[in-house]
């Protein structure tokens, strides 16, 4: 029963039309493009598998705000306060000149140097709607607009399988922008969820799916929340679906340039992105892991100077953002590297011209975008990062990998 459900992940992986940094990235032009509904297949299942709990990735949960009282606002015609709740993300209507900035300031995070956490902008509140349910995965954007579709032609598929919503089909939204370190609620909602999962379904263990940023979040969860006992009772296993194990060199141009997803710039100015991506402890917590590059590995080149993970304190002081630095040791420590202690699905593209290594020209550092080299990755998370589940398949018979 368990492999149909690997299966599936297999046979759905070009169906997420998200990857590991950002729901926008390889954002299609514009025009309405209706969701493919899927139609059954001689020899698919008749009967759901093991219930599923999807955890979405970087950018793949749905956000809700409410301003409360904005002390300060980037532009007169940003609201200061609303009566209500309002979608935060997606919102397509927010990347207009004018209106992109007024949402990048409700986006960001402002760090706590002294409490070692951050907190949501000054008169902002944000919630993740509906947490358990596939709602605030499957359209991003509430309108459905076809550039928000993320894990809904997923749930169509398994309800076609016999799978029912909310009840053997649910999923864990969380708050993308933080790491580990601040999802304390989430974290308990979410073995909660699983154990009512489990319950609800006749004592089923669970298979969790995981997308991109969403496995080793589930890692940090596996490794601090439960012991061997509750996982061995409430889980099945883990599918790993581009998982970005050991981080992401993407985040290098984030944190030096600014990221806008290689959208028009126009549209999407790298600059004015940077201060709120810089802000996200969740961009700290995908920084490229010490045991999965060396010192060795260079990711950024400038006319003074070569960083790598040797000198990655020195990296944050010349692209002028030391805050970068407490972040940064703060949630390297919950990117884990080790292996889950579950049976684990480990399925990841590759041949994919991925982002390797910057360049910047004299005068170009930090505030410029920087020359790319490609390798081999999945067009997000390289290969090096995709393949830490790899070295577990060697050890643990637990561990399987679907190129």
């Amino acid at each position: 029963m368990l492999s149909r459900v690997v299966l599936f992940a297999c046979l759905l992986l070009p169906a997420i039309n998200v990857n590991a940094y950002g729901v926008l990235n390889g954002l299609p032009p514009p025009e309405e493009v209706p969701l493919k509904r899927y139609i059954r297949k001689p020899g698919d299942p008749k009967a759901p598998s093991n219930p599923i709990v999807l955890v979405p990735g970087d950018g793949g949960t749905r956000l809700d705000a409410n301003l409360t009282g904005k002390p300060d606002i980037v532009h007169y015609t940003c609201s200061r306060s609303t009566k209500d709740y309002f979608d935060l993300w997606l919102n397509l209507e927010s990347f207009v000149p004018v209106a992109i900035d007024c949402w990048v300031d409700n986006m960001r995070l402002e760090f706590n140097t002294t409490l070692q956490r951050s907190d949501n902008s000054p008169g902002v509140d944000v919630r993740v709607p509906d947490f358990g349910t596939t709602d605030s995965v499957e359209w991003l954007d509430p309108s459905k607009a076809s550039q928000g579709n993320y894990f809904a032609y997923i749930a169509d598929t398994l309800v076609q399988w016999g799978y029912k919503k909310n009840k053997n089909l649910v999923a864990a939204g969380f708050d993308w922008r933080r790491s580990p370190l601040e999802l304390d609620d989430f974290y308990v909602a979410l073995k909660s969820l699983i154990q009512r999962t489990y319950y609800y379904n006749h004592e089923t263990p669970v298979v969790v799916i995981g997308h991109s940023m969403g496995n080793p979040i589930m890692n940090y969860f596996y490794h601090h929340y439960v012991d061997a006992a509750w996982k061995a009772q409430f889980l099945a296993s883990h599918v790993s679906i581009a998982g970005a194990w050991g981080g992401s060199m993407q985040i290098i141009k984030l944190f030096a340039s600014g990221y806008n997803m290689d959208y028009y710039r126009i549209i999407l100015p790298p600059s004015r992105l940077r201060a709120m991506q810089r802000s996200f402890t969740s961009s700290a917590f995908l920084f490229p892991h010490r045991g999965v590059w060396n010192e060795n590995d260079a990711f950024a080149f400038t006319a003074t100077r070569n960083y790598s993970v040797s000198n990655v304190e020195q990296f944050f002081k010349d692209v002028d953002y030391p805050l970068g630095i407490d972040q940064y040791k703060l949630a390297s420590q919950a990117l884990i590297i080790d292996a889950p202690g579950i049976p684990v699905h480990c399925i990841y593209g590759t041949d994919v011209q991925t982002p390797e290594t910057f360049t910047w020209a004299k005068g170009y550092f930090p505030d410029y975008q920087p020359t790319t080299v490609y390798g081999d990755g999945d067009g997000t998370v390289n290969i090096k990062s995709l393949r830490v589940c790899n070295e577990w398949a060697e050890k643990e018979p637990k561990v399987s990998k679907y190129l």
